[in-house]
């Protein structure tokens, strides 16, 4: 029965098959070819009309079975692939980018934003390792799956850096958001009332990469630490990276995410978190 089926759905035929069979032939049968490597004798092969029972069509001839002959196949089977996987990535950068300008905007994208760059980041002594772990963040973008923390006091570069960062992988069309806890959040109230404020939650726990600049310096309430928290894990679990900036250790920042005169576990599993998952510099 399965054979049957086969026969019926079957389209391709060899130029014996069809001398075999006796479709009738409504065409010029092109000339057998040879294979490159080996010398053997290839035949063309017939596509059947289903209506009419008539070869009215001939495709490229057969595929030689050679060693050398199956090699090239799968490297050009391996080129398409990597040229139609090229293709994918960008249109999947485009949509991003459209998504950030719909629901975020661009507007972080000053011009002293672009003037941030690693060449005018002035090193020293103290700060080489900044620049460093920056250089190996971009080179190392599309592996990497943590976070990374520059902190330290005001003055140190931090930002700079985060922008230089931002503007070399912009070169590649990278989907960028950055910004301050603040400037992240307040995006909310615009979509709020239209009910896509999910959209924006989707967008920077999906986004190539978020920058979130100065955390700890705003006054928290349950609402913003639910959404940093939300964010936080949920590029973690999606193995996206991300980039924070603060002026506080670690055990400080603990105490600036916690809402006042309130018990509360989320600041502790935040940090937790970005303890864990992050690769944190010091910025002197």
């Amino acid at each position: 029965m399965q054979n049957r089926v086969m026969q019926k759905s079957k389209i391709l035929y060899s130029i014996e098959e069809i001398l075999q069979i006796g479709y009738p032939i409504k065409t010029n049968i092109p000339e057998d070819t040879r294979c490159k490597y080996c010398n053997k004798v290839l035949k063309p092969i017939g596509v059947l009309n289903p209506i009419s029972k008539t070869i009215n069509v001939f495709i490229e001839n057969e595929k030689c079975d050679c060693k050398q002959a199956i090699e090239e196949r799968n490297k050009a089977k391996e080129k398409l692939q990597e040229e139609l996987m090229k293709q994918y990535e960008n249109f999947r950068k485009e949509e991003y980018n459209k998504k950030i300008k719909q629901y975020y905007g661009t507007d972080f994208i000053t011009e002293q934003f672009k003037q941030k760059t690693l060449e005018n980041f002035i090193t020293n002594e103290q700060n080489s390792k900044t620049k460093l772990a920056a250089e190996k963040f971009i080179s190392d973008f599309k592996n990497f799956k943590n976070g990374i923390i520059f902190e330290g006091k005001s003055g140190t570069g931090k930002t700079h850096i985060s922008m230089a960062i931002c503007n070399e992988l912009l070169k590649e069309n990278i989907p960028i958001i950055f910004g301050t806890l603040t400037e992240l959040v307040e995006k909310y109230a615009k979509f709020y009332n239209n009910h896509t404020d999910s959209e924006l939650t989707k967008l920077y726990t999906k986004v190539d990469l978020l920058v979130i600049d100065n955390l700890g310096v705003e006054p928290m309430n349950d609402w913003l630490l639910a959404k940093l928290f939300t964010i936080i894990n949920e590029r973690i679990l999606n193995e996206l990276p991300y980039i924070i900036t603060t002026n506080y250790n670690m055990e400080t920042l603990k105490d600036r995410l916690s809402i006042a005169n309130k018990v509360c576990e989320t600041p502790n599993s935040i940090i937790s978190r970005l303890s864990n998952m992050c690769y944190r510099i010091q910025c002197k």
